[in-house]
């Protein structure tokens, strides 16, 4: 396009074109000054802009688009750190003492743990026995199952400033030797294998009284589900578990050694086995000379699995619909063997107090 000589009659400007010549608001092109004819060239003039390219570290739209109020809303409050929630009692305590004392993780309520008292659970009860037996400093704590790293209570945690690392129950006597001046745990003889076999049918009656006897339902609710939940519709729930848990255990244990127990649990004949494996207890420490099992000089581990139970039994089914306290008393023909025993581990262990009372040792 050829401009007459007389369009530059002044200096140059900004003009605006498009390749037709018209204004463009869209493209500046400086138009060089001459003084005779200019030749401008609008080539790469448009009237329609390009798209602007997408900047590379511009988020992608969301999806879902948080919807103009509810941003508006959340705009309205901060990020807020909150401070950290305190501790429970029980564990501020254990956080104090627990850096010079292991802790033995058992089932208990809160009150009862944190004075030291014992579990009805037999085989918790059986290892704090055994501690306070061996005069083994040590703390307790509620715990559950799900809590252990080995699916089961109990378990020990060493002091912090020791060991992060948990014990099973099976390295009790281990951590026990190690810590007093007591030997070395012997592997099981023959002869005590034979007799652990007798806390079996034990084992299943007190199963069948406490999970399966609608008498003992109270005692099942205060030291099981109780601790567990406060829901009522929860409580019911794990109620039903527990029952057909213990069921099923008594079901297995009774096809071990008893031809009746494949068609369903037969009550009478469970009794009369812990009965008879009573009778044969109270006879082995008729035998003894010490008043312990085997003839130790001080009450071991086979005392301490026994008291669990008996403990237990004596403490809280002593009663007519629990029928485990009058096979205990009247176990070897009623000498009151099994009794005595009972009352000197009691005596040696708990001061006395049973169950009733303890304290952390």
């Amino acid at each position: 396009m050829q401009l007459p000589a007389a369009f530059w009659t002044h200096p140059p400007e900004l003009l605006h074109f498009d390749r037709w010549g018209r204004r463009c608001q869209h493209r500046i092109f400086r138009i060089p000054y001459t003084s005779s004819t200019a030749t401008v060239t609008m080539a790469s003039a448009t009237a329609t802009p390009p798209k602007p390219s997408a900047r590379p570290n511009q988020p992608a739209p969301s999806l879902w688009p948080i919807p103009a109020p509810l941003q508006k809303l959340f705009n309205q409050f901060p990020l807020v750190t909150l401070d950290p929630t305190p501790l429970p009692v029980r564990s501020q305590t254990l956080t104090s003492a627990s850096d010079t004392l292991p802790t033995l993780y058992i089932f208990s309520s809160d009150e009862d743990a944190l004075e030291g008292k014992p579990s009805i659970n037999p085989t918790c009860l059986k290892w704090q026995t055994l501690l306070r037996l061996s005069h083994v400093p040590f703390l307790t704590s509620p715990s559950s199952n799900h809590a252990s790293p080995t699916g089961s209570l109990p378990f020990l945690l060493p002091p912090r400033t020791v060991s992060p690392n948990p014990i099973p129950s099976t390295s009790i006597p281990l951590y026990i030797s190690r810590h007093t001046n007591s030997p070395s745990p012997l592997p099981t003889s023959p002869r005590s294998e034979a007799y652990l076999s007798l806390l079996t049918p034990l084992r299943l009656a007190f199963l069948q009284t406490l999970y399966l006897t609608p008498a003992f339902t109270p005692l099942l609710k205060k030291f099981y589900i109780d601790p567990s939940t406060r829901s009522s519709l929860l409580g019911t729930i794990l109620q039903t578990q527990l029952s057909a848990a213990a069921s099923s255990a008594v079901l297995q244990g009774l096809g071990l050694h008893s031809q009746t127990g494949t068609g369903g649990i037969d009550s009478e004949n469970l009794y009369a086995d812990a009965a008879e494996a009573l009778d044969s207890l109270a006879i082995l420490l008729q035998e003894s000379q010490t008043g312990w099992f085997f003839g130790e000089e001080k009450p071991g581990e086979f005392d301490a699995g026994l008291y669990g139970y008996v403990g237990v039994i004596m403490a809280h089914m002593d009663t007519p619909e629990g029928r485990l306290g009058g096979l205990v008393r009247r176990a070897g023909g009623g000498g009151g063997e099994l009794v005595g025993w009972w009352e000197r581990i009691r005596r040696e262990a708990w001061g006395g107090d049973g169950l009733s009372e303890g304290g952390q040792k």
